[in-house]
């Protein structure tokens, strides 16, 4: 009987444990990201123009994913494509179990937050980025984007949880006789004692700072 008690009340700590590591993860969760703006004095012209002409989000969703950096929906939650364009993150608890997944709020998507993130490298580069179609010459670069990663997911641990996220893009930029071509991929990663929506936005804030300093690396 002592036996049994005492595996009852290991099931209930290891239980309670996971609990707390997700951070009562088991609904779906809406946060908000702020993309990260220079400091710094504006960065010197470099004489060129860019127009970033479209983003499309080429993320593949699946079901039971093999790994949790796979993008996936909560299947007890609606997954209509505006639900996917906006979702960024699944939940799990603390022996990995995928729980309630994390989207944009309403005014943001994924596509919205890297547009205005490569604005802003471009910016840093020194480029003017223009934003109506009719401001267009033959020196414009015209950027076509595809967004391949960005999704953030918790590994669990016995005294901390890893939280992590990955972005991927691939940038076509072309203008009269000078077609380029830049992948960026960056991940985040850090220890958490929870897995709160708070530490997701924290590390997918990483993320994205660490994005738009890639892009300024890559991007000629």
């Amino acid at each position: 009987m002592k036996k049994i008690a005492l595996r009852s009340f290991i099931t209930l700590v290891f239980a309670t444990s996971a609990l707390l590591f997700s951070g009562c993860a088991a609904k779906r969760g809406e946060v908000a990201l702020q993309v990260p703006t220079a400091t710094a004095e504006t960065a010197p012209s470099n004489g060129q123009q860019i127009y970033i002409n479209s983003v499309v989000d080429k993320r593949v969703f699946e079901v039971k994913p093999p790994e949790p950096n796979i993008p996936s929906l909560d299947p007890s939650e609606p997954q209509t494509d505006a639900i996917k364009a906006r979702a960024v993150a699944r939940k799990r608890n603390g022996y990995g179990m995928a729980m309630g997944d994390i989207v944009l709020n309403a005014n943001q998507t994924v596509n919205s937050v890297i547009k205005e993130s490569l604005k802003e490298a471009f910016k840093n580069k020194g480029y003017h980025v223009i934003e109506n179609k009719e401001q267009i010459t033959p020196q414009t670069y015209i950027a076509d984007v595809n967004i391949l990663k960005f999704w953030a997911w918790m590994n669990p641990g016995a005294f901390a949880i890893a939280l992590s996220c990955e972005i991927e893009t691939n940038i076509k930029m072309k203008k009269e006789g000078d077609p380029k071509t830049y992948n960026v991929s960056v991940k985040a990663a850090d220890s958490y004692q929870m897995g709160t929506e708070s530490n997701y936005i924290e590390i997918m804030q990483k993320a994205l700072q660490k994005y738009i300093a890639e892009a300024q690396t890559e991007i000629k």
